[in-house]
């Protein structure tokens, strides 16, 4: 995939969750927060078996070797995204709520690309990027 097809990927990524909080705290009005999660993932997983079954990969589903279990946790990240987000909406609004995930992403990113990845992140533009997000979520939360 090229550079600009990734860019369009996350760009989509950061518009799908943006829209997912919004919604989801919606839900949660209506029902508890861990419902509202749970109903959530239940609807994403049917979204996902129709688009499988459209595109013709329930062969390749049916074939799924083993997986190690560690990497079950993606499941448990994502849920607890949803049920997170849906907790704080109420008190800080989607705005908040999405500027404080973004700074706990880049934050743990760097971790993750420096530390796991052995990705060199230590290029002075990242950290200048980063403070300045930094300092907007100063500003967005006070």
């Amino acid at each position: 995939m090229s550079n600009l097809g990734a860019i369009i990927f996350a760009i989509m990524a950061g518009l799908s969750t943006t829209l997912e909080a919004f919604f989801n705290g919606e839900l949660e009005k209506n029902t508890t927060a861990l419902i509202a999660t749970f109903i959530s993932l239940i609807v994403g997983a049917l979204f996902f078996l129709i688009g499988i079954l459209v595109a013709g990969d329930f062969k390749d589903l049916i074939k799924v070797g083993p997986i190690k279990p560690v990497l079950l946790l993606g499941g448990v990240f994502g849920g607890l995204i949803i049920y997170f987000t849906v907790k704080a909406i109420p008190a800080l609004g989607v705005s908040k709520t999405l500027t404080l995930i973004v700074v706990s992403q880049i934050f743990l990113g760097f971790i993750i690309d420096s530390f796991i990845l052995g990705k060199n992140t230590t290029h002075l533009y990242n950290y200048i990027g980063a403070a300045l997000v930094f300092i907007g979520v100063f500003f967005m939360l006070n």
